[in-house]
């Protein structure tokens, strides 16, 4: 039997700018439990991750995906957008999630910088990361007109501050063939999460960095990370570090 979710279209006013946001919910009357962040680019849109959303909809969970302003139908301008501007308005649309349980944040590339960064405030109960980008603490600022520092395993970017600091479980989902994050990214956001309950490292052979124009058309892969976030959505954050794994 086919399922459609129900779609709550929202807005989202955080400073001078107005987000474009998206309730993907499994009935009338559920408060969302997963934030979406999606990466940088001029296409970049709060729909990628929706193949995803309907899925987890589907089995009962409600999810809040958006636009950064500069992005799709959120007002402001790309060149203007700042890391710093984007972490405020992720912690903004975070304020539309149900505030009895510890969201499931899902950030793509920049986005899962953005969600990296935003955990120790969240206390999410999982990270999930496709094809993680890293950035400079001095980044923060840089207005993305003026072109974005290099991608890399900078020891002082505040995603991996937030990492080593995370209590939940951590998914990173990355690609074979990235060519915009190095390898060495995914797998400094693996290693560095040392007080997380549990990690895994998930790697997609014959893929590219826009992981999500792969992934719905690979109908086992997306079984599998579909399942893999679900198991997330009924944790509370724990202290301690379960078994490692990594794939």
């Amino acid at each position: 039997m086919s399922f459609t979710p129900v779609i709550e279209e929202l807005r989202i006013a955080v400073g001078a700018h107005t987000l474009a946001a998206t309730k993907v919910l499994p009935a009338e009357g559920v408060a969302p439990s997963i934030l979406t962040a999606h990466g940088y680019g001029p296409t970049a849109t709060r729909h990628t991750v929706r193949y995803l959303l309907d899925e987890l909809a589907a089995q009962g969970f409600g999810s809040l995906c958006f636009e950064f302003a500069g992005n799709g139908d959120s007002t402001g301008t790309l060149g203007d957008a700042t890391l710093s501007g984007r972490q405020a308005e992720l912690l903004a649309a975070a304020d539309q999630l149900d505030p009895t349980r510890p969201p499931v944040l899902i950030g793509t590339s920049m986005g899962a910088h953005l969600a990296a960064c935003a955990a120790e405030r969240l206390r999410p109960a999982g990270l999930v990361l496709f094809c993680p980008a890293a950035y400079p603490q001095r980044a923060a600022d840089r207005p993305f007109g003026q072109g974005l520092l290099p991608v890399g395993v900078h020891p002082d970017s505040p995603a991996f501050a937030g990492i080593k600091r995370f209590r939940g479980d951590l998914l990173v989902i990355a690609a074979r063939q990235d060519q915009v994050v190095p390898s060495e990214v995914a797998e400094a956001y693996f290693e560095q999460a040392v007080t997380a309950r549990s990690r895994s490292l998930i790697w997609i052979e014959d893929c590219d960095h826009f992981i999500h124009r792969s992934l719905p058309n690979r109908p086992h892969e997306r079984a599998r990370i579909t399942e893999r976030i679900r198991s997330l959505l009924d944790l509370e954050p724990a202290d301690g570090v379960s078994p490692k794994e990594k794939q």
